[in-house]
């Protein structure tokens, strides 16, 4: 029978995903991450792998919380422009709380590029969750008549997709939610036009 564990690898994982998402991926170092977990470096490497290792799971578990990438059409409630205005309001909400962490997934991709096409890859996969899930959303206003039948929803959710991260990168210069507030209400405007 294997030994167990002396510690508990979901905690130690979301404490290494904070500390990722806070520093980024080449400021913290194995010795950072061993402090946020309080696990030592071998056990670390016998349960999550190397570094690189740590961080894609720690990137995974991000997106596996995150609320936009989760987003359920189906069981949002009120209208689909309902469902975005409190969407985008809890994104303004976030970016000016005070932690300036921003996105991880966006501070992956403008960390690395193209220089991991592994990194790339999970991030691609981040991304078109968040909008396959703001094109559900699209879709429904279509069924439900808010929005027309001959919109393109697919590129309606890129664009929103994309002032998502957008607001997300300029909450680290201007965390003003007045500012933020007003891109998020013009895509949401341009989205339902």
């Amino acid at each position: 029978m294997g030994r167990l564990k002396a510690f508990d690898p979901d905690d130690a994982l979301d404490r290494a995903m904070r500390t990722f998402w806070q520093h980024g991926y080449d400021a913290t170092s194995i010795d950072d991450i061993v402090v946020s977990t309080g696990v030592n470096r071998a056990s670390l490497y016998g349960t999550f792998g190397d570094k690189k290792q740590i961080f894609l799971r720690a990137f995974e578990r991000y997106v596996g919380a995150s609320t936009i990438a989760n987003l359920d059409a189906a069981t949002e409630p009120g209208s689909a422009r309902e469902a975005l205005v409190a969407l985008f309001d809890r994104l303004v909400s976030r970016s000016c709380d005070g932690r300036n962490a921003g996105c991880m997934i966006t501070n992956t991709v403008a960390e690395f590029g193209s220089r991991d096409p592994e990194v790339l890859a999970h991030a691609r996969q981040a991304l078109a969750r968040i909008e396959n899930a703001l094109d559900r959303l699209l879709r429904r206003a279509q069924a439900f008549g808010e929005l027309p039948a001959e919109a393109d929803a697919r590129a309606r959710a890129r664009h929103l997709m994309a002032t998502m991260q957008g607001v997300q990168v300029i909450s680290k210069i201007n965390s003003d939610p007045r500012l933020l507030k007003q891109i998020c209400d013009q895509a949401i405007a341009a989205a339902f036009a």
